[in-house]
């Protein structure tokens, strides 16, 4: 009898552990990757969310925003991530200049005088907003 204890509570442990991975709440991160003239990018990693809904409406409401002003731009790419990118995820200064805010990590691909200009000059505007946005230069 205690063997077959020992089994039944081993087979609980394991079933339990799977529904816990199984149910167990995913985070959905919107990035988007919009293309400006020049050859010039910026990539949006904004704070992860519950759902893929409400991850592709994020995606939607920063990538409108974007295409609303400015009329040359046009969307590279529109995801919903399981984890975040490494470039888009740091918390430090890269290889490419960024933007930090509260749950917004903008990516600035350019050359370097263009990138760096760019976002100081995005960091500004979202400053206006958001007083914890900054532009954190490429590493050299």
């Amino acid at each position: 009898m205690g063997r077959t204890a020992l089994l039944v509570a081993a087979a609980i442990l394991v079933v339990g552990g799977a529904l816990v991975l199984m149910l167990r709440p995913t985070a959905h991160y919107p990035i988007a990757r919009i293309a400006l003239p020049d050859d010039i990018a910026l990539s949006f990693l904004q704070a992860p969310v519950k759902s893929d809904a409400d991850c592709q409406t994020a995606n939607q409401r920063v990538t409108a925003t974007m295409l609303a002003s400015c009329h040359e731009c046009s969307l590279a790419e529109s995801r919903c991530a399981g984890e975040a990118p490494a470039a888009l995820g740091a918390t430090t200064a890269g290889t490419q200049d960024m933007i930090m805010a509260k749950g917004l990590r903008i990516l600035v691909t350019a050359p370097p005088a263009a990138a760096h200009a760019l976002c100081q000059t995005l960091a500004g505007g979202i400053a206006r907003n958001d007083a914890s946005a900054r532009c954190v230069p490429a590493a050299n």
